[in-house]
C-alpha cells in the first residue's frame, strides 16, 4: 500500500531533521540563539508585541493552543468535505448545498492566509509556540481521527471503494462526509 510507504518515509524525514536541528544547536552562539528559549522574556516578540510577562506568554500560549485546534478541524474537516463532496465530480450535488460550499471555500481561503501571517509571527518566535502548535495539532488529530473511524454513515449503501487489511483483518471504511439533504 503506498500510503503506508509514504507514511514511513515522512517518519524517517522526520528524525532525520530532528536530528540536524539537535546537532545544529550545539554549534550554535547561544547569545544569539534567541529561537531555542522557553517561556517569557524580553527578546520574545511576536508581532512587535514584548511577551515579556507570564500573563502575556499565557495569553499567547492559549491563542497558539486553541488556533492550532482551528486550523487542524479546518483543515480536516471543512478541506475534506469541500474535496471529498464539492469537488468530486463523480457525485451529484443537491442544490442545497450550493450556498455552503461558498460559504465553507470563502471561509477556508480567508482563515488560511490569516493563519499564514498569524502562524509565521509565532513560529519564527522561538521553539515553545512551535512545540505548542505541534501538541494542539497532535491532540485535534486524534480526536478528528477517531471520530471518523468511528462515525457510520447515515445513508444506506454508501462505502468507499477501498478495503485495508491489517494481518488477517479486512475493514470496510465507511465515508461519513455527507452532507444531508434537509
Amino acid at each position: 500500500m503506498m500510503e503506508k510507504i509514504v507514511s514511513r518515509i515522512v517518519i524517517m524525514w522526520i528524525l532525520i531533521i530532528s536530528l540536524i536541528i539537535g546537532n545544529l544547536n550545539d554549534q550554535m552562539d547561544s547569545t544569539e540563539a534567541l529561537f531555542y528559549r522557553f517561556g517569557p522574556h524580553d527578546n520574545l516578540l511576536i508581532i512587535g508585541i514584548k511577551i515579556n510577562t507570564f500573563s502575556k506568554y499565557f495569553a499567547v500560549i492559549i491563542f497558539c493552543f486553541i488556533n492550532s485546534l482551528i486550523r487542524n478541524i479546518t483543515h480536516n474537516i471543512l478541506n475534506s468535505w469541500l474535496i471529498n463532496i464539492v469537488q468530486d465530480k463523480s457525485i451529484v450535488k443537491s442544490k442545497n448545498i450550493h450556498f455552503f460550499a461558498y460559504e465553507v471555500t470563502y471561509v477556508t481561503t480567508i482563515y488560511v492566509w490569516v493563519d499564514w501571517y498569524v502562524y509565521m509571527n509565532l513560529l519564527l518566535a522561538q521553539v515553545d509556540m512551535f512545540l505548542t502548535e505541534i501538541t494542539a495539532d497532535l491532540i485535534m488529530s486524534g480526536f478528528v481521527t477517531y471520530y471518523y473511524l468511528n462515525t457510520t454513515s447515515d445513508k444506506e449503501g454508501v462505502k468507499a471503494d477501498i478495503e485495508i487489511e491489517a494481518g488477517d483483518k479486512e475493514f470496510e471504511v465507511i465515508n461519513p462526509m455527507f452532507l444531508q439533504d434537509v
